[in-house]
C-alpha cells in the first residue's frame, strides 16, 4: 500500500511542479488542475491512513504533516478564490513541507525495518 501511495504522490508533486511553473509564467493554471491536485493528494492521504490503521505506526509523521501541508493548501485555494495573490509564504511552507514529507514516506517505502528511533 506505502508504494501505491508514493506512486499517488508522485503525482501530486508533478502536479504541484506544473503549477509553480505555469504561475511562474504568469499564467493561471487551469481550473481543474488545483482540484485535480487536491483529489490525488486525499488519495494518497487515505492510502497512508489506511496503511497506519493498519498498525505502521511510523506513518503518524506523516500523517501529521500532512493535515498541515492540506490545511495550507486550503490557505492558497481560498486566497486564490477570492482573487487575491496566493503569499509566498504560504505557497514555500505548503511546497517544503510536501517535499519532506514525500522524503519521509519514500524512506519507509523502500525501508520496511526502518523506525522513527
Amino acid at each position: 500500500m506505502l508504494m501505491g501511495a508514493l506512486a499517488t504522490f508522485t503525482l501530486v508533486a508533478l502536479m504541484g511542479v506544473m503549477m509553480v511553473l505555469s504561475m511562474a509564467r504568469g499564467l493561471p493554471p487551469d481550473p481543474y488542475y488545483p482540484r485535480l491536485h487536491a483529489l490525488a493528494a486525499l488519495i494518497g492521504s487515505g492510502l497512508v491512513i489506511a496503511d497506519a490503521v493498519g498498525g505502521d505506526e511510523r506513518l503518524y509523521l506523516n500523517i501529521g504533516l500532512a493535515v498541515v501541508i492540506i490545511a495550507l493548501g486550503l490557505v492558497m485555494a481560498l486566497a486564490s478564490k477570492k482573487g487575491k495573490k496566493i503569499p509566498k509564504a504560504v505557497l514555500i511552507a505548503h511546497a517544503g513541507l510536501a517535499v519532506a514529507c514525500y522524503g519521509i514516506l519514500a524512506f519507509f517505502t523502500f525501508n520496511p525495518q526502518a523506525t522513527l528511533i
